[in-house]
């Protein structure tokens, strides 16, 4: 998986492409930490649009970067899923979890 981190002073973007896997967790954990240490961080936003495929370590991820968003008062926000990993994230119901932002 390819991460690219766009910051900003309250909101940052990162954009994903590429296979969210378990080998994609150092990175995803290295990028969302130095978020989550700038005590600036209001929102984060995870542009979905270039991802292929996420498995269940991927999906983990996420579980795990809410719950410590949720500690800090930070919004995580999901944009532009594609199609196929829109599927995954209504199986698993995450619009309950997350807003995701289709367009």
């Amino acid at each position: 998986m390819m991460l690219t981190l766009h910051r900003e002073p309250s909101a940052s973007l990162i954009r994903l492409e590429g296979n969210f896997t378990f080998e994609s967790h150092t990175a995803f954990r290295s990028a969302t930490q130095e978020l989550l240490d700038d005590p600036g961080t209001e929102q984060i936003t995870l542009d979905l649009s270039g991802l292929h495929y996420m498995d269940s370590s991927s999906l983990g991820m996420l579980l795990v970067l809410r719950e410590k968003t949720e500690e800090k008062g930070i919004q995580v926000v999901l944009i532009k899923p594609s199609p196929a990993v829109m599927g995954i994230l209504k199986i698993v119901q995450f619009g309950k979890l997350f807003e995701i932002r289709e367009a």
